[in-house]
């Protein structure tokens, strides 16, 4: 994702370069075949493209509207992981106790910090069609990987051993029932934002509404000059230019938005804030564990 504040002029004609040679190729043999070729009966009135300009300006703002609806929405799910994140060790930190286990407490809370990163990381690879099991060796065993790779739904996978986990934990009497609830809430809420963020990714924008507004966006390209050539000769081209780039690039605009996990530099940076997540889970453990991964060794591999 774009997370500058200034987005480069040649990222912006990059995304438009086919369409800005066409139109100028256009433009200019409309300006070719008026001027030198002599063809009559080229001309149209100004109304009718200005009319057709009026109605895809129209048309290309609600779809932006929509398009950055959608955008918006994945956001606020990725949102709603990081706060669940640091809501789920805080609560595994202080409702989980046992003063005569405190390194298995220890461990517990370790374990289930690095699993939630492994979540976290494997959620924004599967949404952007990447290998999710890429890089989670770094938080989870051997055992638990081979395990998880059995799903085809890795994230939700990796979700299902915090609740192995906390039901170890109430075995063991480290928690009490109304609090395995809150923890059970909470890692409900991270499923819910997981089918949330992945009923995104797998709702396609309407294809029939982007094919209107090309097909009226392209009509407008070709009736523009036509009612351009008497009064402006051979500025035509370079004004075709200018005024045909603002439309093509909110075409272009919504398409990037209505699809905000297709890894391209305008969508949610999933695997950033994933790095926040580790950023701040690692802190809640302590430094002591920065560099650590998961041990292969402690109460969750004793049973």
């Amino acid at each position: 994702m774009l997370l500058e504040t200034k987005i480069p002029v040649i990222y912006l004609a990059g995304k438009i370069k086919p369409e800005l040679i066409i139109v100028t190729v256009y433009a200019a043999g409309i300006v070719f075949m008026h001027d030198y070729v002599h063809i009559k009966n080229m001309s149209i009135p100004m109304a009718i493209p200005g009319l057709l300009g009026t109605a895809i300006s129209l048309i290309l703002g609600f779809r932006i509207a929509q398009s950055y609806d959608r955008w918006w929405e994945a956001r606020k799910i990725w949102g709603e992981i990081v706060n669940d994140s640091r809501t789920l060790i805080r609560q595994i930190q202080t409702f989980v106790v046992d003063t005569n286990n405190p390194e298995d407490i220890r461990q517990m809370q370790k374990d289930f910090a690095m699993t939630q990163i492994a979540f976290s990381y494997a959620l924004g690879k599967s949404l952007r069609g990447l290998d999710p099991l890429c890089g989670i060796e770094k938080s989870l065993i051997d055992a638990e990987i081979i395990e998880v790779a059995k799903s085809s739904n890795i994230p939700n996978a990796i979700l299902s051993l915090h609740a192995k986990r906390l039901k170890i934990a109430v075995n063991k009497n480290w928690i009490s029932g109304f609090e395995t609830i809150q923890i059970d809430n909470t890692i409900t809420r991270l499923t819910a934002a997981m089918g949330k963020a992945e009923r995104i990714k797998s709702t396609i924008f309407p294809v029939t509404y982007t094919v209107i507004v090309q097909f009226l966006l392209y009509l407008f390209v070709l009736l523009l000059p036509l009612g351009m050539t008497d009064y402006f000769g051979y500025l035509v081209a370079p004004l075709m230019v200018l005024i045909s780039v603002p439309f093509f690039l909110l075409e272009k605009t919504a398409i990037h938005l209505q699809n905000p996990f297709n890894n391209n530099k305008t969508d949610i940076p999933v695997i950033s804030i994933a790095q926040t997540i580790e950023l701040n889970l690692r802190q809640m453990i302590g430094h002591e564990f920065e560099h650590e991964v998961v041990s292969k060794k402690g109460w969750f591999y004793e049973m």
